[in-house]
């Protein structure tokens, strides 16, 4: 049985479908996040395969990454999906391996249909997160059960690494797993480095296109957990390094 379990585990690969880089309000580069990504392969996660880079309604940070790891990492065993984390009026929703930018500020329902045109998948990101004073983190809560967006959405992100999503992961679940019955992916939602690793997708094979396949086939598993308090503090204290770092150096930064 434990030897079934192993080729059970090897068959299947890790991917971090949610990535915030310095294109958004991130506190790496995309070149950094690439370069990090390969450090956990060779220490805790050998099997992270594939990222997605979400910046906030922009593609720019996903195009520099992968670009970055054909230029400087062409035998690496990873890849990078293009993606954003589109702002929609009714809150975040994730577009992976789109060809082109998705507009901000329609509809739920008109952000999807958007996403799908331009080749994407749409994933409702951390779905009942809600903080007023923290826009970056505001999901379409409710409107995952609306039986015609629900319908229409790709996949659900069951686990959201934030601390503020400890209970809301399980409550997305158990409202998915009851009712939406969507495929379950999860993700890091990482915008600094001790964020990385801490939650991700599982799925059967090792490449890009294995991964989108299993998203559509709904044979994804999402897995991790939130990172704690320590992760948190340098969280701000790099975010706030960075912040001073645009304001020196006339840098723009992220902003809403």
């Amino acid at each position: 049985m434990k030897l079934r379990t192993q080729n059970y585990e090897h068959a299947y690969s890790l991917a971090d479908l949610h990535m915030h880089t310095t294109a958004s309000d991130g506190t790496m580069s995309p070149q950094a996040v690439v370069n990090a990504v390969l450090l956990l392969q060779v220490t805790t996660h050998p099997d992270l395969r594939v990222i997605a880079i979400t910046d906030h309604d922009t593609c720019l940070g996903a195009f520099t990454a992968q670009e970055y790891l054909k230029t400087y990492h062409e035998y690496a065993k990873l890849e990078v999906i293009i993606g954003a984390e589109i702002s929609s009026a009714d809150g975040h929703i994730l577009a992976l391996n789109i060809r082109k930018e998705v507009p901000r500020n329609l509809s739920a329902s008109e952000t999807i249909a958007a996403i799908h045109e331009a080749g994407g998948l749409a994933i409702a990101a951390h779905p009942y997160a809600y903080l007023p004073f923290l826009k970056e983190l505001r999901g379409i809560k409710g409107l995952i059960a609306d039986p015609v967006i629900g319908a229409e959405l790709d996949a659900i992100e069951i686990c959201n690494a934030n601390p503020t999503e400890v209970l809301n992961n399980h409550f997305t679940r158990w409202i998915n797993r009851r009712s939406l019955k969507r495929p379950e992916v999860g993700g890091t939602d990482s915008h600094f480095f001790s964020a990385l690793g801490h939650a991700g997708t599982r799925f059967p094979g090792s490449t890009a296109e294995d991964l989108l396949t299993a998203i559509r086939k709904g044979s994804t598993r999402s897995t991790g957990s939130v990172y704690g308090p320590l992760a948190l503090f340098r969280y701000f204290r790099e975010r706030w390094a960075w912040k001073e770092f645009c304001l020196a150096d006339a840098v723009r930064s992220h902003t809403y």
